[in-house]
Formats: structure tokens, sequence, C-alpha cells
């Protein structure tokens, strides 16, 4: 009974087992990518740093598109709630992004990196016109600073995290995640000594930031810079008159040589401020995201040098 139970086994139920153990593996070796939507340019690049061929990655908003204004088309929206996973800064960034997250298919499937690093709060207006670079982790008056990728560290534990988001999804990719996640950082850290050295050409006092809306927050904790910006977190926000009149004085007391435009937003405040200051435009900075083809801030590691390279060579 025994010999007929096992002949039966090794001719009927093993074949059909080994049949799906390799119709399992064929699925697996063929499996589609993963379909990711970001939010943001940066958080494009990294997604496809981190998935490499594993990953299908969209990224909604073009570079050079300004984020705090970009309003999505419905058939933005529906390929974001097709995805398997939706990358956002949140932080207020994104304008539509809680449309998008109260939509069922949205469950799961969003993750809000900016949210997830560690974050400053610019003070209130007032006192930031006055005391620029004085920030606070914890003020009721405060707004939290949606600009986390001008600190090289907040893009690496970024990685980290979309490489475990990937993970997660196709654990089979873990090792191929890691090792992409891996070599992108190895980058970053070369970005990172390379940044150090250019700062440290520029004397500390000489480190003042004049721009046009307060993105670089994060760069100047990071290279200690004080930021001086005509405007707030936001492109869509103008700035008051009188504050605008306090940074002419602040500027003329603090004699930089140089002011920035930025490559989101009209450079006629940053002209205005320089012509009332006696101060040069010093050049364009991206601050919003990565550059469109052209720009030489095509990448994250172009756009960081273009900024880091363009305050140093101005504030000389």
């Amino acid at each position: 009974m025994n010999r007929i139970l096992i002949f039966m086994l090794r001719t009927t139920l093993l074949p059909s087992i080994l049949s799906l153990l390799a119709l399992a593996a064929a699925h697996a070796e063929t499996a589609p990518p993963l379909r990711v939507v970001a939010l943001h340019t940066v958080l494009t690049e990294i997604a496809r740093e981190v998935g490499g061929p594993a990953a299908n990655v969209t990224g909604l908003v073009a570079p050079g598109v300004d984020p705090h204004t970009f309003d999505p088309t419905p058939r933005d929206l529906a390929t974001a709630l097709e995805a398997d996973l939706v990358l956002a800064t949140g932080l207020l960034l994104e304008g539509y992004l809680e449309r998008l997250a109260a939509q069922p298919d949205a469950r799961g499937r969003l993750v809000r990196v900016g949210e997830a690093l560690p974050v400053i709060l610019s003070l209130a207006k007032e006192a930031h016109a006055l005391h620029s670079n004085t920030r606070e982790l914890h003020t009721p008056a405060g707004e939290t600073d949606p600009h986390w990728w001008h600190s090289i560290d907040n893009v690496l534990f970024a990685t980290d995290l979309i490489r475990v988001e990937f993970t997660r999804l196709r654990p089979s990719d873990a090792a191929a995640f890691a090792a992409r996640a891996q070599a992108y950082q190895q980058r970053l850290f070369a970005l990172k000594s390379w940044a150090a050295h250019a700062v440290a050409t520029l004397a500390p006092a000489r480190r003042h930031l004049v721009t046009t809306h307060d993105a670089f927050g994060y760069l100047a904790r990071d290279w200690g810079f004080t930021v001086h910006a005509i405007g707030g977190l936001s492109t869509d926000t103008e700035p008051e008159p009188q504050h605008l009149a306090a940074l002419v004085q602040l500027v003329r007391r603090l004699g930089p040589k140089a002011v920035f435009a930025e490559s989101s937003a009209s450079p006629k405040l940053a002209q205005t401020l320089a012509a009332e200051t006696g101060a040069r435009i010093g050049g364009t900075l991206h601050a919003d995201g990565l550059g469109p083809a052209g720009s030489g801030a095509e990448s994250y590691e172009t756009m960081m040098r273009h900024n880091l390279g363009t305050l140093t060579a101005a504030l000389r």
C-alpha cells in the first residue's frame, strides 16, 4: 500500500508541485516593475536610482516646475492612484496632497517622505525679518520648512526610506535595492565632502544668503549660512512692504556682495533689493528642485554643486 501511495505521489503530485514552483519562479523573474509616482524631482531621482529596472518611476512634477504652485490634472491624479507607491514630501509643499490622500485607492500607497525626516521651523515673519536664521524646533508661530532636499543628510536618509518601501513591496529584490541605494549614497558622501571644501573657502562672516523666498534653511543649517529671504516658505506668497523695507536696511548694514535670484521665481524682487542696497545679482539658484535639460542642475549632484558654487564664488 505504501509503495502504491509513494508511486502515486511521484507520478502525479510531485510533477504538479514542481510545475507550480517553476511557474512561481518564472513569475518572479518576469514580475513587472513596481509602478512608482514621485511628486518632487529629487524624489524622482532617488526612486530611479534605488529602483533601477525593478521600478517604473513617473515624476509627476517636471524638472523646472515650481512644486508650490503645481496643479495636477485629473489624469495626473489617476496616474498616482494607479501606482503601487506614491512618494510625496508633505509638509504642505503639495497643495493638492490631501485631496489625493482622501481617495480610497491612496490608502497604504502614499508615503510622505519629508515628514519622516528631521525638520526645522521658520519663526514668524516679523522675527524672521530681523533675525533671519534664528530657527527653533518647536514654536507655535512657526511654519515647517518643506525644502528638505537642500540637506545632503536628508537625501541620504530619504534614500534609505525609499529602499525600505521598495523592499516592502518587492522583497525578492531586496539585495538589488540595497546595492543600488548604497552606490547612490556613496556619491552623496562624495558630494558632501566636496561641499565641505567648497564652503571652507568662504569666510563665515561672508555667509549671508539673500534670496527670493525662504527655501535654503537646511543648506544654511548644514553649512553655516544665514538666510535673509524676501518672501516666505512658499513662492505663492508676496512679501509685505514693511518686510522688504526692513530687509533693505539689514542688507545695507551687513553689506553682502551679492543677492540671489531663483530659477522658479521672477527675478524682479531680487533686482529691486540689489538696486536698493548696492549689491549685485550673484547668480540664479535652484531652490525648488532639479532643473530642466541644459540648466546645469539636471541631477541632485549638479544642482547642489551649482548652488554652493554660485554662493561661494559670488560672496567671496
